[in-house]
């Protein structure tokens, strides 16, 4: 049937028609009856929430349901995601929800935006280059009734973000700090058992993050001479690779016996096991803050990033950088022999004091009170 119409059928005519059909549908949403449900609507996995969400979810006793699909949603699972969005009393989310640019929700529904990432490091949204028109932009986010943020200082820069008043951005800290505050130790172990051959070993955790060029992602190159620095590497040393989830591709171009791709594993856990963090533009130096970890800011494209940054880049940053590959092993050496602790302690009193390992708590109080 589906090939049958786009035979009988054009682009644009088709198009007109799965409009109506939403509108038409939402239309039917709006009068179903309203269910004092919790939905939990992620795009970064299939099937399940990630910490932050998680966090929230596993913590919250009240009637909930997981909406968790990443995109492109198919058009079997679009009216699902409307019903969902349009019968439940709270919506929470860790990212966009891009179907907030065609419904208006109704009288009494809230929006929770729990966003995935700690503080206010590089730019995103309104004030990063898009695919999306700034119109676009602002309706994903105009309807928030509330924002979860890591400190008082970074309210003005969410709320420009979004395009969205300082009021509801909300410094009570990220949900999926309490898991890392709380049990660290426990995580490093973990790390540890399942990797033995980790044991009495440095471990430098290097996690970049994705590139882009006008908003499209590119290629990262990361500049390093593996051969070069594997031959370096003192016995005593493991350099561990986990890169972005979006990075769907190696580029340590080797395989050497004391570099090692974890790409999967819980970056949360290998930032408890770890000695030194080496990242770039990354919002995982929040993690490595909280434990005192100190980071080492490799960025050799540096003066090509296009995101631009809300703190003051390098300067403002916990740890130094530097931009050539050949002395990212004597600098990350230095930094776990002193490590830069004013820094670090710094950072962490501007960019994340509200996370104290109890935001998951203030995260379902707000969500009961909108029950309620």
């Amino acid at each position: 049937m589906k090939n049958l119409l786009k035979k009988i059928l054009n682009v644009k005519t088709r198009r007109k028609i799965l409009v109506f059909l939403n509108r038409t549908w939402c239309a039917f949403c709006r009068i179903l009856p309203m269910r004092n449900v919790v939905l939990f609507y992620t795009i970064r996995a299939d099937g399940r929430l990630l910490d932050n969400a998680k966090a929230v979810y596993d913590a919250l006793d009240a009637k909930k349901v997981v909406f968790a699909h990443k995109l492109p949603h198919s058009v079997k699972i679009k009216p699902l995601a409307y019903y969902y969005l349009l019968t439940s009393r709270v919506i929470v989310t860790d990212d966009y929800v891009r179907y907030m640019r065609a419904i208006k929700l109704r009288k009494g529904q809230k929006l929770f935006q729990i966003w995935h990432a700690c503080g206010a490091f590089k730019k995103f949204g309104l004030d990063a280059p898009s695919l999306l028109t700034p119109a676009e932009e602002r309706s994903t986010h105009s309807q928030y009734s509330a924002v979860a943020v890591t400190s008082e200082a970074c309210r003005k820069s969410y709320a420009g973000a979004f395009g969205i008043s300082e009021d509801i951005c909300l410094p009570i800290g990220l949900p999926r700090t309490d898991k890392l505050l709380r049990d660290a130790p426990e995580m490093r172990n973990g790390i540890f058992e399942k990797h033995p051959q980790f044991a009495g070993k440095k471990i430098y955790l290097y996690c970049p993050t994705f590139r882009e060029n006008n908003g499209v992602r590119k290629v990262y190159n990361s500049e390093i001479d593996w051969s070069e620095m594997s031959k370096a590497m003192n016995d005593d040393e493991i350099f561990v690779i986990c890169r972005h989830p979006i990075m769907d591709y190696r580029f340590e171009n080797g395989e050497y016996p004391n570099v090692i791709d974890l790409t999967g594993e819980s970056t949360l856990a290998l930032t408890a096991a770890c000695d030194v963090m080496i990242t770039d533009y990354s919002s995982v130096i929040y993690d490595a803050c909280l434990l005192d970890v100190p980071t080492v800011f490799y960025c050799p494209d540096y003066k090509e990033y296009e995101r631009g940054f809300y703190l003051d880049f390098p300067d403002g940053l916990p740890g130094d950088m530097i931009t050539n590959g050949a002395e990212l092993l004597e600098k990350v050496r230095g930094a776990k022999e002193n490590p830069p602790a004013e820094r670090i302690q710094k950072f962490k009193s501007e960019q994340i004091d509200a996370c104290d390992g109890h935001s998951t708590e203030r995260a379902v109080e707000i969500i009961k009170n909108w029950l309620k």
